[in-house]
This record gives structure tokens, C-alpha cells and sequence, in this order.
């Protein structure tokens, strides 16, 4: 038959109620309003984006016609004199009167072009020539390489600040031969910008109420902005990483700590990017109202569910905890408890039904209770019957008085003894009796024995005298001896040696007696110390029986023994009254 099992700890099923009702009210609202926030988000996000990105791509236009203009001009760069001198420093060094003429040509060149200022020459080696500046380094590597790259468009690149504070950005463009017979480059014409000149471009840029444009170069330096304190800034890596993971496009970043939508568009001429930067919080400003609403609206929901569960919950739980009480008290013993619930249908049912079942218990248990006593008053009796002798005490004491007459003392005692012991037997209608009304007995049984074995089998007893008014049974210990004797001692070669101790152990009577006989083998013994083994037969499976049906399960005899050593048998008996 299968079992049920049910597990003492536990959730209380108030909190399980409780939690459920909550989670599946609360749940669906929840979801509906974090969908619904958050693709509205989306798609106030993705419109925004298209719209700065318009913006954007119209600035970036304007920004590569201002600088197509400065590609497209190359009178300086088709000059005779500047084809011939940077020509002729291929082979040999310039001389100074060259250096004079180029000198004299870029400041002239200056003068037609007032857009552009520290104008310079350099060597296809990146070595200074000449300019309207003094402080000209030698061209980087990677300047020059980025320069052969765009063949003849310029690099653009922040220049910094000069003494004015002005902010400048540098054109470094490739000069090629045009006399022929190759085309090849032969040196390099650098320039500075005005920054203000694209700058002009975005400073008019509406983005939100604080948003702000900026140009950004290929090296993530802010090249223009409409917040100034930005213009020569480099941009942290993780802005860089969504700036050039595509052409254009939109993300979500900080700056300064600042959240901002940030949307870009990268111009084809220069590899700039034209960014659009609008705090976060501007974006959403109804969505944020949803927002705060959509809280205010689900606390005040999760607050009602709590309530109402707590409502439904009483309703519920308070039967069943009653019940539980009343189970409780029936656990403890009770079975007159009834109970009487109130509320729904479920819980009148069950309030009806225990109350029968605790009623039939209270029968059940009367019924078994008392036929358990009968069957014990029935066992005690037959078991007292079977150990009754079979032949009548008068008889042996007219014996006893005719050995006397006839001077057989040592017969007469032993006839003595056997009627004692016969007296003993039938004696007292209780089955109790005291320690040392049954170690006397046991006495007389030893002196029969002694005359029988003579030398062979020493007696001895240790008795604890404050334990002789104990209760136990009668007939409960001779047996044991008579066991060791025949089973233990008679089988054996040696000097035999019965002893039998009295002991007190807490709150139990322990009687130990023990022998140096021939022991039993160990299988027997196991089956010996099985359950059950002790039911049928008499000797000391009827004293185990005897014990248990009187003084409890909890008491008994237990058995041991060494095979060629001999055995001990305890018997464990209560001290109070049973």
C-alpha cells in the first residue's frame, strides 16, 4: 500500500495565499505597463533618432561644401616655383635663394586666401622648408601615411589653441609633380583653419532644450561644439566604440556623469562625425509622468491585493487552524475534543467529519484498551498454569516426616526445600511478588541442586539489600539457573560457577546471572535475540513473556554469551511500581 508522507516544516499557507493572489494580480498589470513603457520608449527614441540624424546629415553637407572649397583650390600646388624647388630638393639640397622665392610665393598665396593661416612646405621626407612660422616639426609617419592615403584631399586634424586662444584645425595636403614625366608626390602644404568656420555650421542647431551638437575627427577629438568648453576633448573609448561601429546611428552614454542620447552621422569627405547630444531625461518627458504614475498606480494595486488576500486568507486559514489546534489536543491524548468551525461550506465539512472521527477513536481506543487487558489477564494465567507443579504440597510433607522418623536429615531438608518452593508456587494470588521472596526461592532450588551436584557447581550471590522489597514476578529466576545448569554447566569439564547479582542502574532494578559453562553458539544466540522468539515454551521464554506482558515492553531479559566461556543473562526491571 502506498504511503503518503507529509513533511512538519513548511510555508504557512497564509503567505502561500497571500504570495499568490499577489503575484497573479499584480503580475499582468506589471507586465502591460513595463511593455508598454518601454516600446514607447522605442519608439519616442527611434523617431528622435531619425530626426537629429536629418539634421545631422544637412549640417554635414554644409560642412563639405565649406571644405571642398579649400580641396579644390591648387594654385599653390601647380606652381611653377613650388613644382621646381620641392622638383629640385629631390636630388639636392635647396639653395637659399630658392627657400627666399618659395617663402615669398606662400606669403602671397596667404594674402588670396585669408582663411587660412601658418602656411608651410614641406619635403616628401616630411622635413620643414619654409611657412609663415617658426615653429614647423617634422611631420609624423603616420601624418604622412594618412596623407599618401587620400591622394591629394586634405587631412584634417585638431590644431589647438594659438596666442589668441583661438581654436584652429590643421589641413596637411599631398603636392604632387605636374612637370612630368611621373606623377609622383615631391612634398607637403600644410594650413591652419579657424575652427568659427564650421562652427558656424552647427552653433544654430536646435537640439531639445539643452542638447548640443559637436564634430568629432577620426581620432575621437572634438574638433567644434556648441558647448566650447568640449572643442579639443577626446572622447572615452566606449563612446568611440558605438561612434565607429557604424556610419550613423544612436546610443545611450555618459558624459560627466551626464546620461545622454547621443545621435551621429558620419560625413564621407572627412570621416568626421557629426554628433547630436540631448540629456536623457529630455527625451521622455511624458513617458517619465507614465512612469511615475504607472508606480503610484501599482503600489496602490499591490496594497489592495494585500488587503483583499488578507480578507480571503482569514476566511480560509482560520477554520484550518482551528482544526489544526484541535488535532493537536487529540495528539496529546484528548479524544473528547469536538470542534466547531464557522465559514465557508469546505470548513463545516471538515469540522463535522473530525469531530466523528475523534468520537470513533475515543470508542476504538476503550475497545482495544480493554481487550488488551483481558488478553494479558488470560496470558498471565494460562502462563501461571503451566508452571504450577503437578503433585500436591501435603504429600511431600508427609514424606518429609518419614525420612525424619527414619533419620534421613539431608533427604528431609532437601523434601523441605521442594515444599517450600511448592508453597511458594501456589502461594499468593498476585504475580508479583518481592525480590527476596524470590531470591529465597531461588534458594531452595540451589540447595536441591547442591545435593545433587555436590562440589561440582558453586553458588554465589552479591545482593544489593535496598532493593529487596523490588517487585518481580514469581518463578521469574530459578529458570534461568535451571537453564545454565542443564545447558551450560552439565555439558562442561570444568568446575562450574553460577553467580547472581542484584544491582541498581538510575530508575531500574538490573538482576545478573551469569555462569562459566560451555556458552552458546553465536547463530543461536542472534536467533535467541530476535522478536518473537520468546513466544512459545516455557523456562526463560516464558519469564521474557512474563516481564514484558507485566512491567511493559521497555523491560525484559537480554542474552549474552561467548561460546567455551560461558553466558549472562539480565533481566531489567523497573524500580517504582508498575
Amino acid at each position: 500500500m502506498r504511503r503518503l508522507r507529509f513533511s512538519g516544516r513548511g510555508i504557512s499557507l497564509t503567505y502561500i495565499l497571500i504570495f499568490s493572489f499577489v503575484f497573479i494580480s499584480t503580475v499582468p498589470v506589471l507586465s502591460t505597463s513595463l511593455v508598454t513603457y518601454y516600446k514607447g520608449k522605442d519608439i519616442i527614441n527611434s523617431n528622435t533618432s531619425q530626426y537629429i540624424i536629418q539634421m545631422l546629415k544637412q549640417t554635414n553637407r554644409e560642412i563639405d561644401l565649406i571644405l571642398q572649397q579649400f580641396n579644390n583650390d591648387a594654385t599653390f600646388l601647380i606652381n611653377p616655383l613650388v613644382q621646381k624647388v620641392l622638383n629640385d630638393q629631390m636630388h639636392k639640397e635647396i639653395l637659399y635663394q630658392q627657400k627666399k622665392a618659395l617663402s615669398k610665393e606662400v606669403a602671397q598665396y596667404n594674402v588670396a586666401s585669408p582663411k587660412m593661416s601658418d602656411l608651410g612646405v614641406y619635403s616628401i621626407q616630411g622635413v620643414f622648408l619654409v611657412g609663415l612660422s617658426d615653429d614647423y616639426m617634422p611631420l609624423s609617419r603616420e601624418l604622412m601615411h594618412k596623407v599618401h592615403e587620400l591622394d591629394g584631399q586634405i587631412n584634417w586634424s585638431f590644431a589647438g589653441y594659438n596666442n589668441l586662444h583661438e581654436v584652429h584645425i590643421r589641413g596637411v595636403r599631398l603636392i604632387k609633380n605636374m612637370l612630368g614625366p611621373e606623377i609622383i608626390p615631391i612634398g607637403y602644404f600644410t594650413f591652419k583653419m579657424p575652427e568659427e568656420i564650421i562652427y558656424d555650421s552647427i552653433k544654430q542647431l536646435q537640439l531639445g532644450q539643452t542638447g548640443q551638437a559637436i564634430i568629432v575627427d577620426t581620432g575621437g577629438i572634438v574638433l567644434s561644439g556648441q558647448n566650447r568648453d568640449w572643442v579639443g576633448r577626446q572622447l572615452e573609448g566606449n563612446i568611440l566604440e558605438e561612434l565607429y561601429a557604424d556610419s550613423e546611428g544612436s546610443f545611450i552614454s555618459e558624459i560627466d556623469g551626464q546620461t545622454y542620447f547621443m545621435a551621429f552621422h558620419t560625413s564621407e569627405a572627412t570621416g568626421w562625425k557629426t554628433m547630436g547630444l540631448v540629456p536623457f531625461y529630455e527625451m521622455t518627458p511624458g513617458l517619465q509622468g507614465i512612469y511615475k504614475s504607472t508606480v503610484l498606480y501599482l503600489g496602490g494595486w499591490i496594497l489592495i491585493s494585500v488587503l483583499l488576500s488578507l480578507l480571503i486568507t482569514r476566511t480560509v486559514v482560520t477554520p484550518i487552524k482551528q482544526l489544526i489546534r484541535a488535532m493537536r489536543s487529540v495528539e496529546s491524548g484528548d479524544f473528547s475534543i469536538q470542534t466547531h468551525l464557522t465559514g465557508n461550506k469546505e470548513a463545516l465539512i471538515l469540522s463535522s467529519n473530525f469531530n466523528k472521527m475523534t468520537s470513533r477513536l475515543k470508542e476504538l481506543i476503550s475497545r482495544v484498551y480493554e481487550g488488551e487487558i483481558k488478553e494479558k489477564n488470560a496470558q498471565l494465567r494460562a502462563l501461571q498454569a503451566q508452571i504450577n507443579p503437578h503433585f500436591l504440597y501435603n504429600t511431600l510433607d508427609t514424606i518429609y516426616w518419614m525420612l525424619y522418623v527414619r533419620g534421613q536429615e539431608k533427604i528431609g531438608d532437601i523434601v523441605v526445600a521442594m515444599s517450600n518452593m511448592l508453597r511458594y508456587s501456589i502461594g499468593k494470588n498476585g504475580p508479583t511478588v518481592t525480590l527476596k521472596e524470590e531470591l529465597d526461592n531461588l534458594s531452595n532450588y540451589i540447595h536441591i541442586q547442591s545435593t545433587r551436584y555436590q562440589d561440582r557447581i558453586t553458588f554465589s550471590f552479591d545482593v544489593d539489600h535496598s532493593l529487596e522489597q523490588t517487585p518481580v514476578l514469581k518463578l521469574m529466576l530459578q529458570p534461568t539457573v535451571e537453564n545454565a545448569i542443564s545447558h551450560g554447566l552439565e555439558p562442561s569439564i570444568r568446575q562450574g560457577i553460577i553467580r547472581t547479582c542484584v544491582y541498581r542502574s538510575g530508575n531500574e532494578c538490573l538482576i545478573e546471572i551469569s555462569d562459566n559453562g560451555v556458552g552458546i553458539p553465536a547463530e543461536k544466540l542472534v536467533h535467541l535475540m530476535e522478536p518473537g522468539y520468546f513466544r512459545e515454551g516455557h523456562g526463560i521464554q516464558n519469564v521474557c513473556e512474563r516481564i514484558r506482558l507485566t512491567f511493559g515492553e521497555a523491560y525484559g531479559l537480554t542474552i549474552t554469551s561467548v561460546e567455551g566461556e560461558g553466558t549472562k543473562v539480565l533481566y531489567k526491571l523497573p524500580l517504582n511500581e508498575y
